[in-house]
């Protein structure tokens, strides 16, 4: 078989491999459920704060994370919510992450302020461990600044035990994080990921007016991006 032959064959090949898809996806048929937003419902009225006054940061443009756990071990899912908070010197309203916990009925209730999380912070992600193995799930919020460590008291609330942990005194801009036993010693280890080097007063930014074409990356004050009107 010569080149030609083969290229000819291969175009026939993906033409029928085409057609196929065409006609299974036609006659697909709709699925056996539907996904109804029972937000509201539920009683989950969480609106995420960025921080946003219009320095356009780069940690506004990274949202946060949330988790499922049943943080009270009744054998029902609860909800965690991350958020951010108002950049300093920028104050216009106080905002935490959320607990919400499942009434077992489809709704959820709030609970942060009475299991001890109603505490201010530029989150990003959470990782969800039994760091102390008593059966009770406890929280590691990764964020802008100091991350945190919320141990579970097993009575229905968090202490903060970032310090008491070793964690205290590391400011970075963590992102994401997980729990994992590396050593194989019976208890959790933590891996904590960190995006970029980052100050509001050195931002990371995108120059979409740079001379260089399509654009460039770049890090330095605020006031010099906003200038170029970025």
């Amino acid at each position: 078989m010569n080149r030609r032959d083969f290229l000819a064959q291969c175009g026939a090949g993906l033409t029928a491999s085409a057609h196929a898809f065409d006609v299974a996806a036609q006659s697909r048929t709709a699925p056996a459920f539907q996904l109804v937003d029972v937000t509201a419902a539920a009683g989950l009225q969480f609106r995420h704060n960025s921080g946003a006054y219009g320095g356009k940061l780069l940690p506004e443009t990274l949202g946060s994370g949330c988790a499922f756990l049943d943080y009270d071990a009744d054998g029902w899912e609860d909800i965690l919510l991350i958020n951010g908070m108002d950049w300093p010197g920028h104050k216009r309203q106080r905002s935490t992450l959320k607990l919400y916990r499942n009434n077992r009925n489809g709704t959820f209730v709030d609970v942060t302020r009475e299991a001890g999380l109603d505490v201010e912070m530029y989150g990003m992600g959470v990782a969800v461990g039994d760091v102390n193995n008593d059966g009770f799930p406890d929280i590691f919020v990764t964020c802008v600044g100091q991350s945190r460590l919320f141990r579970n008291t097993g009575k229905g609330g968090f202490i903060d035990a970032t310090h008491r942990s070793g964690l205290g005194g590391r400011q970075a801009f963590s992102t994401s994080a997980m729990w994992l036993d590396f050593d194989r010693d019976g208890f959790l280890d933590l891996f904590v990921c960190n995006y970029v080097r980052w100050s509001a007063e050195h931002d990371v930014f995108f120059d979409l007016q740079s001379n260089l074409g399509g654009g460039r990356w770049g890090v330095g004050p605020r006031q010099n991006r906003r200038s170029r009107g970025l």
